[in-house]
């Protein structure tokens, strides 16, 4: 609690010398904090910041130290299951930068900062939430950014920390500094019994990124007079496909690949040993970008990113590059290629799960494979989110989750894989739950087979738990999606309920935000213009612009969100264990009706989530048909009734009523 305790230290010695206005949204003071309020308006609340945020640390999380015996929830005992466990939390994401930014004097907007977040931690631990997780906190590049900052993901150097991420009120920046606030951060989040976890992204980098002064042949170079046009190659089969060792040959023998390939050049080391040394000392003293250097003296630039997928629909991703991991070609590439190109990437070259050489890259795996212990060690964190983790050689897998789990054996792993049916492969490298697609199936609530293709053709055909969003930071938002606040109550409960899930609640959901983050997946460009024109976040993308969450909406789901999950923690003994859940083949081909039973016999007690998701008409249910046989004759009770209508009664009946969107969470004891 020392770095905790120090941030306390500078905000109380401070306070006195604060002398201006400072807004945060009313919004963030779930806490109930009283002291440095000086006054009320429209929705936010005008503070003495030093002697606010002084008061969220000192009585709402300090007090709390030793209270929850959080730091070692995860760690210590070999036998534990932790997958199980997991299925018990609650992750709540942020994008740090964008969730505490706000106007805190007039017409300026602040970035959101590691203290500010400290501060919402009671706020989020009132939504019950067990995990938080980050999406990248590193210093990023600047150089081909996206929008006015440019995004996290394109990483400058995954060992610093992102400068705008600390606070002025606590000083000038230095990097000390910010990595005290950074361990300030996970210190109180364990304090309440939050564990923290962080994105990390190993096969991108930022175009401009800092390996390119020490190791310019760890990047793929094209000539600068094809920047512009850059684009990955194409093929005449008109679907989107994952290059394969059937496959590779269409890719190569495809129009165009020649032109493709003849884009390509050597690193400027190898180019002019020379001119280059010369460069990179002047880089040293100037503090020129590097890549601007290399650009002008050099004419050539590092080759922009791009999908996996032939023929993806993507354009390319201008901020960021690829790693080398591989000096040579791989065999299947060889039969194509001679052996006097320089250097190139392809979609093949992308997908080292499949394809890999022989001449490995190993100072640069050292590099990588030591970014997670370094985290551990230094900040104390308790996962990671591996971006792009199917791209990803098994090796090097393997390598990052070994030295990852030698510190901490129950070390939280997240891999980005959508497919469940993969999800068994992921766990063999070690990884405990997976990404998924349930916001997308979520879209599909109105169709007749809407149960059969959420349950038993996703997540129970998944070998590890998929995290269960109705939205996560690259998809539309759920508010957008689901306007009838009837069924995003209805879907929220569901979402709480579902097997084989992580509950994950994305950043300003609970204030029913439509603006998306990112236009990433399931969105199209004119996703980012849902808000109207008048809103300064009109247009803006919380991935590449200075943006801030609406937290002044009055109409949020945070109450509901509240009590669906203090319900779910009520029966997560009953939850969390997959062979509790019941399957009743009939009620998943129900057309309007969404039903799950769990029973445990050793408990001898189990739940039952039932919902209509017609929106216009009620539907008549037998609720002993909702309980199997061999349980036997059972109490039924209905602990919660969600969207019922007025007048209606929560007590259960041979013939019991559900209004349209309306939902009953029955205990069966």
């Amino acid at each position: 609690m020392e770095n905790l305790k120090f941030v306390l230290e500078i905000l109380k010695n401070k306070k006195d010398t604060f002398k201006r206005d400072y807004f945060i949204p009313k919004a963030w003071n779930t806490a109930g904090c009283h002291e440095g309020i000086l006054y009320e308006k429209d929705g936010e609340i005008c503070i003495n910041p030093y002697e606010y945020y002084a008061c969220v640390i000192e009585n709402h999380i300090l007090r709390y130290a030793g209270q929850n015996g959080c730091y070692n929830e995860f760690s210590g005992e070999r036998d534990r299951d932790l997958i199980q466990e997991l299925k018990g939390k609650i992750i709540y994401s942020i994008l740090v930068r964008a969730f505490t930014a706000w106007y805190h004097t007039e017409g300026v907007l602040s970035p959101g900062t590691f203290l500010k977040t400290i501060c919402l931690l009671p706020y989020l631990k009132n939504m019950n939430v067990d995990i938080i997780y980050l999406l990248p906190v590193f210093e990023y590049g600047t150089k081909y950014k996206k929008g006015d900052l440019g995004s996290p993901y394109a990483i400058k150097n995954i060992y610093k920390l992102d400068k705008n991420l600390h606070d002025p009120l606590l000083g000038e920046f230095a990097e000390p500094l910010i990595e005290t606030e950074f361990k300030a951060f996970v210190e109180a989040c364990h304090i309440l019994g939050i564990k923290v976890m962080v994105d990390f992204v190993f096969r991108t980098v930022s175009r401009d990124n800092d390996l390119l002064v020490e190791h310019p042949d760890w990047f793929y170079w094209i000539d600068l007079e094809y920047a512009d046009c850059f684009s990955a190659p194409v093929t005449g089969e008109k679907e989107p496909f994952a290059v394969d060792r059937d496959s590779i040959g269409i890719l190569y023998r495809s129009e165009g690949i020649s032109k493709y390939i003849a884009q390509f050049t050597y690193s400027p080391d190898k180019i002019d040993p020379e001119k280059w040394a010369k460069l990179v000392e002047r880089h040293k003293k100037t503090g020129e970008n590097i890549l601007g250097l290399i650009e002008s003296e050099f004419k050539i630039t590092t080759v922009p990113g791009f999908s996996d997928v032939v023929n993806d629909s993507q354009p390319p991703w201008t901020d960021v590059t690829f790693l080398k991991f591989y000096f040579d070609l791989h065999e299947e590439a060889k039969k194509y290629v001679g052996e006097n190109t320089p250097p190139y990437i392809m979609q093949d070259g992308v997908r080292l799960s499949v394809f890999r050489g022989r001449l490995e890259n190993r100072e640069l795996i050292d590099y990588i494979t030591g970014v997670i212990p370094y985290y551990q060690k230094t900040y104390g964190i308790d996962g990671a989110r591996i971006d792009m983790a199917h791209a990803l050689s098994p090796d090097l897998n393997t390598e990052i989750i070994k030295r990852a789990k030698a510190i901490n054996e129950n070390f939280i792993l997240w891999s980005e894989e959508f497919d469940p049916v993969k999800a068994e492969n992921a766990k063999k490298y070690g990884y405990h739950f997976i990404t998924g697609t349930t916001w997308e199936i979520y879209n599909g609530i109105d169709e007749p087979g809407f149960n059969s293709a959420l349950i038993t053709d996703n997540l129970l055909k998944s070998g590890l738990p998929v995290i269960a969003a109705l939205e996560t930071p690259d998809t539309p938002r759920a508010a957008l999606r689901y306007q009838d606040k009837r069924i995003l109550s209805m879907l929220v409960f569901l979402n709480y309920f579902i097997p084989n899930a992580v509950p994950f609640i994305n950043n300003g959901m609970e204030v029913m935000e439509i603006q998306p983050m990112n236009l990433g997946l399931g969105n199209t460009e004119a996703g980012r213009f849902v808000l109207d024109r008048t809103d300064p976040m009109y247009g803006k993308l919380a991935f590449f612009d200075a943006y801030c969450i609406h937290w002044k909406n009055t109409d949020c789901i945070g109450d509901i969100l509240s009590h669906a999950g203090k319900i779910r923690k009520s029966f997560s003994d009953i939850l969390t264990k997959k062979e509790n859940f019941i399957i009743f083949p009939k009620m998943l081909k129900h057309t309007k009706i969404t039903s799950l039973c769990y029973y445990d016999n050793d408990a001898g007690r189990g739940v039952i989530f039932v919902a209509n998701r017609d929106k216009q008409e009620k539907v008549e249910i037998d609720i002993e048909k909702f309980v199997p046989a061999h349980i036997g004759k059972k109490k039924l009770e209905v602990v919660y009734a969600g969207n019922r209508s007025a007048g209606e009664p929560t007590f259960l009946s041979e013939k019991t009523c559900l209004g349209p969107c309306e939902f009953l969470i029955i205990s069966i004891q």
